[in-house]
């Protein structure tokens, strides 16, 4: 066997190893919790113990991909690698009493100096300096930025942490790139919400029709965008409730019933069984939203993680076990009629957007 047969047997040999090794780090690592102990830690996908239950506080990553950050204690918080290396302790991005969790391989932080936001990268390296007062997670390679911001009391009144509980960013709303760069400012807020974007276009020219949003680029071009609510209302109207009124309904694979009779009950049922038991009931009710005979409003809602926990929705929550509203958003459907004395009774359909389109997920019924 030659010298130069054995060193590409060597350098073949190698470079799977590096392979593997890259292969292995890169799988996900999983939340649990010491109940006893109040801890999480992760675990591998055959249960290993990769990090021993020591975090509390703030944290909430149920997935562990590169980057996470946790808390031992309130004065020990940090960004926390695989190879159990700590990053900006003094720099976590907070919001709302919890930690940022990682997305597109991107996680916020916020430079305690400047009172800046920016990112690092999956390795914990900055990727986005802290240019900004505040930032949204990336989505499609694109993420909603403020600048040139002050903090309010929701009151209007100027910030006063000693007087203001809650309060609000009021600044300049633009999108930028992954790169940091701006690529459309002075944004409007009902510009930018309920889109999809992961239907991002590049155009010359604006989109028409009301099912799509339009930002005009700072180069001149305009980023186009599907409104999920425009998308929903043309779906209920027009195939929904056509089809379910014949019979053919758009259902999950199991239906949550809430009853708000004289004695209130929760219970799930599989589709088929919705079906048999309650077809007939809901092909009444619809009718009734089809005919325009009955006070009909749609907006949009949320998964609650308290409420669909089976195996199943888990595709449809974030890393930080919160609804993955960018790729999945929820409508609910909340219809409105007067019994005698005035008395208002509601009644709620909840919808989904599943990787099959919307499906009917939760139905309250009085």
């Amino acid at each position: 066997m030659s010298r130069r047969f054995l060193l590409f047997i060597l350098s073949l040999y190698l470079a799977m190893a590096v392979s593997s090794a890259i292969a292995q780090s890169n799988k996900a690592w999983y939340r649990y919790d010491d109940l006893k102990k109040d801890l999480s830690g992760y675990k591998d996908s055959t249960g290993k113990i990769k990090i021993r239950a020591r975090f509390s506080g703030l944290g909430r990553a149920r997935v562990f991909r590169n980057i996470i950050a946790v808390s031992e204690s309130p004065s020990n918080t940090y960004y926390l690698l695989k190879n159990g290396k700590k990053l900006a302790p003094d720099s976590l991005y907070v919001w709302d009493m919890t930690f940022d969790c990682e997305q597109e391989g991107k996680i916020r932080f916020r430079d305690p100096v400047t009172d800046k936001v920016g990112f690092l990268d999956s390795r914990g390296n900055v990727v986005i300096p802290a240019n900004y007062n505040d930032a949204r997670p990336f989505y499609n390679g694109l993420a909603l930025v403020i600048h040139h911001a002050k903090r309010l009391c929701l009151d209007g009144k100027p910030y006063d942490i000693e007087k203001c509980e809650h309060w609000m960013w009021e600044g300049t709303t633009a999108l930028i790139d992954t790169t940091g760069r701006i690529v459309a400012d002075h944004l409007d807020d009902d510009q930018t919400r309920n889109l999809d974007w992961y239907s991002a276009q590049l155009n010359k020219a604006p989109a028409e029709g009301d099912g799509y949003r339009s930002f005009k680029t700072v180069d001149g071009r305009y980023y186009t965008f599907l409104n999920y609510e425009s998308e929903f209302h043309q779906w209920f109207y027009k195939s929904f409730l056509p089809a379910a009124t014949a019979g053919n309904f758009a259902l999950y694979d199991q239906v949550r019933l809430e009853s708000r009779s004289k004695i209130r009950k929760e219970r799930c049922y599989k589709k088929p069984v919705f079906i048999r038991k309650y077809s007939g009931r809901m092909k009444l009710k619809l009718k009734a939203i089809q005919n325009r005979t009955i006070e009909t409003v749609i907006f949009p809602s949320k998964l609650n993680p308290f409420i669909h926990t089976t195996k199943d929705f888990a595709a449809y929550y974030t890393d930080c076990n919160e609804h993955n509203e960018a790729k999945y958003p929820v409508f609910e459907v909340i219809t409105t009629r007067q019994l005698k004395g005035g008395n208002p009774m509601q009644e709620r359909y909840e919808f989904l957007r599943t990787v099959m389109g919307y499906q009917l997920i939760s139905v309250t019924f009085e």
